[in-house]
């Protein structure tokens, strides 16, 4: 049940904090231009240089809610609003963190924390670089239509998990990552992403479908906001927790 509900989670924020970090690597010289210009289209190095702290709102599924918040060099939290099925979700910059489920609160190691979220979640967001995440980048001779706009395919492999493997679809005209897929043992999973909008200097995408051997669900992004201020502690593993009265 841990795991089912961390999937549950996760996806949510692989949406938004997924498929934004920084590195780099060794591409064929086309693909890698290629991907330049889709982390330009979110933003541009001197935004995401910036950017100290953000904070995403968004809802999915059947009314839940969740919270994102980021803070530089990599602390990600994540609080979901399901019901009995609540949970906060937290990692640190070390690769390591805690996580609040039906009342406990349980200990996360590297190791935990690649086994639920993969490939799926990645922790430092405003600023793509692909070249850290994929290996082995080859464009498809033939573009393909995803979300509304023809796109350029790129295959490739995860970088950390090469028996992963991942299709990226990118609009020709305007450079924004429309749907990612990626294939691993338990299945296909997929990332539709529609209405990008402009949010200070950061381009998101505000509604976005996730496909799941599962099942399927929307995604909706309700706000973002960058350099806000978050209370220390907010990263910190508690001796309790417990989800305020009057939410989910």
């Amino acid at each position: 049940m841990k795991h089912q509900i961390c999937r549950t989670v996760l996806a949510a924020a692989a949406v938004t904090a997924g498929v934004f970090l920084s590195a780099c690597g060794l591409f064929r010289d086309t693909t890698d231009s290629m991907f330049d210009d889709a982390e330009d289209a979110i933003a541009t190095d001197w935004t995401a240089s910036n950017i100290k702290t953000a904070q995403f709102e968004y809802e999915f599924g059947d009314g839940k809610s969740a919270t994102i918040r980021f803070q530089v060099p990599g602390d990600v939290r994540i609080d979901v609003l399901d019901g009995v099925n609540s949970a906060v979700f937290c990692l640190n910059h070390s690769a390591s963190g805690w996580m609040f489920l039906r009342g406990e609160v349980f200990d996360m190691t590297a190791e935990d924390i690649m086994e639920m979220h993969g490939a799926l979640l990645q922790t430092i967001p405003f600023k793509v670089d692909y070249q850290d995440i994929f290996t082995n980048a080859e464009l498809q001779e033939t573009p393909e239509d995803a979300c509304g706009e023809e796109c350029n395919v790129i295959t490739a492999v995860f970088r950390r998990a090469p028996e992963v493997a991942a299709k990226l679809w990118i609009g020709k005209k305007s450079d924004l990552l429309r749907q990612f897929e990626v294939t691993r043992e338990d299945g296909v999973y997929t990332m539709q992403y529609f209405d990008y909008r402009t949010y200070g200097d950061v381009t998101l995408p505000s509604e976005m479908f996730r496909f799941t051997p599962e099942g399927a669900t929307k995604l909706s992004l309700i706000s973002f906001e960058t350099n806000i201020e978050i209370p220390e502690h907010v990263f910190r593993k508690p001796v309790k927790f417990s989800i305020p009265e009057g939410d989910k």
